[in-house]
């Protein structure tokens, strides 16, 4: 079998233009080594964020969250925990003990560059993924007086529980 590679040229063009117009992007050739300076954000804190859960049933829930958009402020003084908590919980996702598994609330918690403290644990819902800025990685600071089992708990303790966990 021989492959055509200017045909293979013209199709992988044509969905490089139909990719870049639907994501916003003027680009219509591979940008090589890139020009982002280094104090330039991370792209995926610029990008337009437009991805969904297919078959939630609220067509608006929100699948990207910035952690500053919900409050925190990565100061390196300032107590994030909330905020942080609030940017993965937000929606009615799955935790709590309130349900074992569930596809329909996904998330992607976006750190900025900056230093988050945090005084108790951040609790990593169901099908939470927490992503930082892959040109300045943000940092998690337990404070000085961190109560909890962990920085990042992804199975807590249910409060009362008798030793039951969320999942």
């Amino acid at each position: 079998m021989r492959l055509d590679l200017g045909a293979f040229a013209i199709v992988a063009s044509t969905l490089t233009s139909l990719v870049s117009a639907k994501l916003g992007s003027t680009c219509s050739v591979p940008l090589g080594p890139g020009i982002s300076g280094p104090e330039d954000a991370f792209w995926m804190e610029n990008i337009k964020h437009q991805g969904i859960s297919a078959y939630h049933s609220n067509s608006g829930y929100q699948v990207f969250r910035n952690v500053k958009d919900f409050g925190a402020k990565g100061d390196g003084v300032t107590d994030d925990t909330h905020a942080i908590n609030a940017a993965i919980s937000s929606g009615g996702r799955c935790g709590g003990g309130g349900c074992q598994s569930t596809t329909l609330t996904p998330a992607i918690v976006y750190f900025p560059k900056g230093t988050y403290v945090v005084s108790s644990p951040i609790i990593a819902l169901y099908l939470t993924q927490l992503i930082g800025d892959a040109k300045t990685p943000p940092t998690l600071l337990a404070s000085s007086n961190f109560e909890g089992m962990a920085v990042i708990d992804a199975d807590p303790y249910i409060p009362n529980g008798n030793g039951q966990q969320y999942y």
